[in-house]
């Protein structure tokens, strides 16, 4: 399983970043809203993540390829 992240739900408060254990997600350059992405190579699907996500919808686990 890996983590991708909605952007129409993402409120952009990098908690995922601060709690995923493989940092694999960072922000997004020249973002202007601080928009972070997940590097799908890094992501172990740990789902770390998930538990501290406060905007429910945000991060959407997925089955990788």
């Amino acid at each position: 399983m890996k983590v991708r992240i909605d952007y129409g739900i993402c409120n952009a408060c990098g908690l995922c970043r601060e709690v995923c254990p493989e940092s694999a997600i960072r922000p997004k350059l020249c973002e202007p809203r601080h928009l972070y992405e997940v590097q799908a190579a890094k992501c172990s699907g740990c789902a770390e993540c998930l538990d501290y996500c406060p905007a429910p919808g945000a991060l959407v686990p997925y089955e990788a390829a």
